[in-house]
């Protein structure tokens, strides 16, 4: 009987845990913040972002003959705040503020000679980019429409 218990204990546990959401995302301190926002100024992140989501729905709206209303509804519910805190400051979060301004001046370096912004170098990594593929896939779905109208 004891042997019961204790098996039911345990597994009543595991439910109990098991239904825990994922830990929130990390989010950086407000000297960090200020930097991460330089990092994304240094590398024009925001108009790769636009320009990224805005090329998706247009190649997405000609494959599938949207209208343009459709197209145009979504390409209004492009939302970069909504990606830079969920996903932008998670991912730099643990930077020191030593690597933060090491890789904003190496950025602005770098940068420095490119004029158009479709040849600026941005900073991203594998969560990053599977992020915005699920950023644009909940947009294409039209997730965003109610939120940017309201």
């Amino acid at each position: 009987m004891k042997k019961i218990i204790v098996l039911f204990s345990l597994c009543s546990i595991s439910i109990i845990f098991a239904q825990v959401g994922p830990p929130p995302p990390s989010m950086p301190t407000k000297e960090n913040e200020i930097l991460i926002n330089e990092l994304i100024k240094v590398t024009e992140f925001e108009n790769y972002f636009y320009s990224y989501c805005k090329n998706k729905v247009e190649q997405t709206a000609k494959e599938n003959n949207w209208d343009d209303k459709k197209k145009q509804e979504i390409i209004k519910s492009i939302n970069f705040e909504r990606f830079k805190t969920n996903t932008i400051y998670n991912n730099f979060a643990r930077n020191t503020k030593e690597d933060l301004e090491e890789t904003i001046t190496l950025l602005k370096k770098l940068n420095q000679k490119r004029n158009l912004s479709s040849t600026k170098l941005v900073v991203s990594n594998l969560m990053m980019q599977s992020n915005l593929e699920g950023y644009v896939k909940s947009l294409l779905r039209g997730d965003y429409i109610e939120k940017a109208t309201q």
